[in-house]
Formats: C-alpha cells, structure tokens, sequence
C-alpha cells in the first residue's frame, strides 16, 4: 500500500522541528566541557633540563595583539636579522643569532612559537655579503605572509563544521588546529626543546594567566628554577607578610612545579593558550590523568602584556646566581594603544558605546596601570642600585609599532597607495595604523603598514641594540 502524501502544513511543521533539534545539537554540543590531559611527572626533577648558556644574554618579549602583533614581529625579527654585530673575524653575525630567549603574550606567541619551530637550523648563516642570506630571506617572505592569514575565518569553519557550537573554549581548539594544519604540524614541546638543545632555536616561552589565583603561567621547556628571582633579597631587612604574599604571586607557575609532563603538548595548543582571550576565546583547561584539580589557563595579557616580566626574572635571576654578566631586553610592543578612542569617549554621551568598539576596554586599563607600575620600578631599581644590575650590565628596548615616523604618500608601502589620498600626512598614518584592531586577520594594506613600521623602528633603535651588543665582546 502506498502512504498517503503528508499535508503541506504537516510538513512544515516536521521541517521546523529538524531544524529545531539540530539548532539545539549544535549549541548544545559545545555546551559540554573538553579537558586536556597530561601524565604525572616526579616531583622534584625537571621536566626539561637546563641548557647551556653564554654569559651575555640577549632576549626578545614580544606583547599581545592578535594578527597585528604577529605581524609586526614578523618583520621586526627580519629587521633585525639584518643588523650585524662587530666581531674580531670576517665573518657576519646578525643580531638575531645573538637571540637566546623569546617570552610571548596573545597574537604574539603566534609569531614567536612560528619562529621557534621553522627558523632554519644555525647551520644555515643568516648574513652573507649582500646581507639577509637566501635562505633566510625566503623563511621571512613566507613568515611574514603567513602571519597575514585570516584565522578567524578558518577557526569559525571548523568550529562549525565540528558542531562546537557557541563554546569559547573549543574555540581555542579550532585555532589550534588550524594553526598546527598550517604550520606546526603537530610539534610539541619536546620536538622544541631538540631544536633549543642543538641550538637551532632559542629558548620560547609562551605566557598564558590561571584563572583559577590569578597568576601569571608559563609553557615552556625552561626550568622552573630559572624564574625564581626574589626581588626582597635586595632589602636586607626584615619583609613583612603582605610583602612575602606578593612576591610569591608575581612568580610564574610551570607544569613543572605541578608535578605535570608537558612534553606531549601540542606547540599549537599552547600558542593557543596563551592567545585565549575570554569570553570569545579559551581558556583551555588541564589536568592530569582527567582527574581534578582542574587548570583553567588562558590569556597571558591578562598578566603582562608585554611578556617582559618572565625574562626579566631569568635574567636577573641567572645575574644573582654569577652565571650572567650581562643582559639585554628587545621589547617588540603591538599592544593597542590605550588613548585612540579618547576622542570617541569625549564626544560619546553613551559610555557604554565605546565597549561595543573596543571589547578590551576594561582590560586595558588594568594593562596601562600595571605597565606604567612596571617602567617605575624598573627606573626605581637601577638608579637607586642596592645590589640591582645598573644599564651597563641589564637594558630593556621597547620597539613599539606606533613610534614609526612617516614621510607621507611616497613613503607608503604599494599595498595601501590606493587607500590614502596624495596629500596624507604623517600624523594620518600613525592614525591609521593605531587603529589596526585586534583580530586574528589583518587587512593586505595594514599588514604592509605593520612590516615597514617594524624596519623604520629597527633602524630607529640599532645603535643601542647594536652598542650593547658589542660592548659583550
């Protein structure tokens, strides 16, 4: 027998209750937690041993940013690859080779973790006599393109493809897939930690913040040792509790001192962490064995923007033990400017408006407190001595991609002659490239834009990197 046609009214309403049903699957599937797992480590070993140093270091922070910052530390380590260093022989040594240390926040530990893992190994020389070898000169034409992907994008098709749903912590997993598809291909900690042993790689560090005390948390292969540098040892005096409390709370956790082998960690996923900016994206949480306690990390920015404070730890750590003479800080700085909305502010009778163009608004005043605290107290210590290491022996260079000076239309780079008028001005630009959002995708014309700012402040700041440099010798 053969069924009888269902009535059009029927049909609809069965076509309502598909799609109703699949809508829930697809929130619902992302509703559900997703937990990664690592192994028991034995407590009281390092989960990676020390390596080998010089006693001058050289170590390169690289800030927050999305896109913007991965791209303009793609062309400021090619700037830099660019510089040479004084030697006693012929042979050139570029500035970036001197790099021992990269510590990372956000879109900048995409760059940094991109860097580690495909530089090619110190076998290939950076420098020849025309300058910037070929070898290196390919790897940085491909960096700095792929830093320009739209990953957002990516990211969304596959959040979706997978039905994962509105869950922003599966979203952090969509970047990371992408992001190990692209690039990675399924490096993990232990993968990089060979390439810093042979020393085709510096020493990364990837700085994320544990929601669950607020802490600063840092992946990577370093010790936990090396970070442990108690500013109150310069005191001499009794320190009280409150003190003692707050030192504590600006040291950095390590999988390490929770007892956690990290060695398995997918590059992409810690990249990820640090760059799991809530509530849109992460945190990703850990645990060992799937058991609690639970770790929520995610954005390192949440902490320190700058990705400055973990070297700086090591730095005047390795000073006070007697293994490092002399220490030299690059900041590469794309975090966003704190006052270019001011004027939307001003003139704005909705306060609230202004969270609607700048989400990170509350975040960034938190980052401009701390980071004006931070430049204090480092001039604080060093001219005040007291057993901290003066600028002869430990300098900090903040390379910030907004310091760039413009000499109008003909100094544009060809991607964005069409966008600016003939009479641009100098200020205009500077204008436009503050207001570069924080994404993970970046328009062709301001990522030409972040790439010729990075080479005009490399060249700004040379002699002091350069000098510093010459003066280990």
């Amino acid at each position: 027998m053969l069924s009888s046609p269902m009535p059009d009214g029927r049909k609809d309403e069965a076509v309502m209750k598909t799609l109703l049903y699949i809508g829930m699957g697809l929130l619902f599937s992302g509703c559900f937690a997703k937990v990664y797992n690592l192994p028991r480590h034995i407590s009281g070993q390092p989960v990676f041993q020390s390596i080998e140093e010089p006693n001058a270091l050289l170590g390169v922070a690289i800030s927050g940013g999305g896109s913007r910052a991965a791209t303009f530390t793609s062309g400021v380590l090619e700037a830099m690859a660019g510089l040479s260093v004084p030697t006693e022989g012929s042979q050139k040594i570029s500035v970036l080779e001197k790099v021992n240390y990269l510590s990372s926040v956000s879109g900048g530990s995409l760059a940094a973790a991109y860097y580690a893992a495909k530089k090619p190994p110190k076998e290939m020389p950076m420098l020849d006599n025309t300058g910037i070898s070929k070898v290196y000169q390919a790897f940085f034409d491909t960096y700095k393109k792929d830093m320009q992907t739209d990953f957002q994008r990516k990211a969304f098709i596959r959040q979706s493809i997978f039905f994962r749903g509105f869950n922003p912590t599966k979203s952090a997993y969509s970047f990371s897939e992408v992001w190990d598809s692209a690039f990675f291909h399924e490096v993990t900690l232990s993968d990089l930690y060979n390439r810093e042993q042979s020393g085709d790689s510096p020493r990364l560090i990837l700085n994320g913040t544990l929601y669950n005390n607020g802490r600063r948390f840092v992946l990577t292969t370093v010790p936990h040792k090396d970070f442990d540098y108690d500013l109150l040892q310069l005191k001499g005096e009794a320190i009280d509790e409150g003190a003692k409390k707050a030192q504590r709370q600006l040291l950095p956790l390590t999988f390490e001192e929770m007892n956690i082998n990290s060695h398995s960690l997918p590059i992409s996923l810690a990249v990820a962490t640090s760059a799991s900016f809530p509530p849109l994206i992460g945190p990703v949480t850990y645990s060992v064995d799937g058991q609690p306690p639970y770790s929520h990390i995610g954005d390192g920015g949440l902490f320190d923007n700058l990705g400055i404070e973990s070297l700086a730890q090591i730095f005047l750590n390795k000073m006070r033990l007697g293994s490092l003479k002399k220490g030299l800080i690059v900041v590469i700085d794309t975090s966003y400017p704190f006052d270019v909305r001011n004027d939307d502010m001003d003139k704005s009778e909705k306060g609230f408006k202004i969270f609607v163009k700048d989400p990170s608004r509350i975040a960034g005043i938190m980052e401009e407190r701390a980071t004006a605290y931070q430049h204090l107290l480092w001039h604080f210590l060093q001219s005040n001595g007291g057993g901290f290491p003066g600028p002869d022996r430990f300098q900090i260079v903040s390379l910030r991609y907004t310091d760039a000076e413009w000499g109008g239309y003909d100094d544009l780079p060809a991607e964005c002659q069409g966008t600016f008028s003939k009479d641009v001005t100098s200020s205009e630009i500077k204008q436009t490239i503050s207001e570069i959002p924080t994404r993970f995708k970046i328009k062709s014309c301001h990522g030409a834009l972040l790439i010729k700012a990075a080479h005009k402040v490399v060249e700004k700041n040379k002699d002091q990197i350069v000098g510093f440099l010459a003066s280990q010798r």
